[in-house]
């Protein structure tokens, strides 16, 4: 379905945008947790919310941890970072320190999360705005926990949303950690009336360079 509204070349951009991104985003993640962050090569696809759970590979009652913030400017949409299970606790175990008690941790996960999630989707939305020559603008991160077939609840209040059958863009990245047994995911879910506005500034910015 992504070929409806991107091109080869567009979507090829695109996917070296977000590489970009989450590049920049790892080295300053890798900073925070003391440890080296590994990337799969981003993934563009245009797809269902039911799809997108099952591409995620959470099933219905499976349960984890997100962070969202919401963006607007040349193109709206949310941007979400996920943790299956119970790996977020683990996270925030490797930001404060492996001695804090298990209660300190628990109670500062929100806001540790919260911080991880601002420096990776900040990272990622600024870089494919500044390649763009574009503005955007994002708000405050919101922690959240729900089960898979609920990863989104952003979309539950919206049109078309509440029953999974939304079309969204969805750029999905996974990232590790190489010492520990923890995994992440990246979705930025893209409002589709800002494909044509989106379409138009990456092929200015492919113009600019002559392809």
């Amino acid at each position: 379905m992504t070929d409806q509204f991107f091109s080869d070349v567009q979507r090829d951009a695109l996917t070296e945008m977000m590489n970009l991104g989450v590049g920049r985003a790892a080295s300053a993640f890798s900073k925070l947790v003391g440890d080296e962050v590994l990337l799969s090569v981003p993934e563009v696809s245009l797809t269902t919310v039911d799809d997108a759970v099952a591409l995620f590979g959470f099933g219905d009652s499976a349960a984890f941890a997100g962070v969202m913030e919401s963006f607007d400017g040349f193109i709206d949409g949310t941007a979400a970072l996920l943790f299956p299970g119970e790996r977020s606790l683990e996270l925030v175990r490797v930001v404060v320190g492996e001695d804090m008690p298990a209660e300190e941790i628990s109670e500062l996960e929100e806001e540790t999360l919260a911080e991880i999630g601002n420096i990776i989707l900040n990272n990622c939305l600024a870089t494919v705005a500044n390649v763009l020559r574009k503005r955007i603008h994002t708000s405050l991160p919101e922690t959240y926990r729900a089960t898979g077939d609920a990863m989104f609840p952003f979309l539950q209040d919206g049109e078309g949303g509440g029953d999974g059958s939304a079309v969204l863009l969805l750029v999905q990245i996974d990232f590790s950690l190489r010492e520990r047994d923890i995994r992440g995911f990246l979705a930025f879910l893209i409002d589709l009336k800002s494909t044509e506005a989106f379409r138009a500034a990456i092929d200015e910015y492919l113009g600019e360079l002559g392809v």
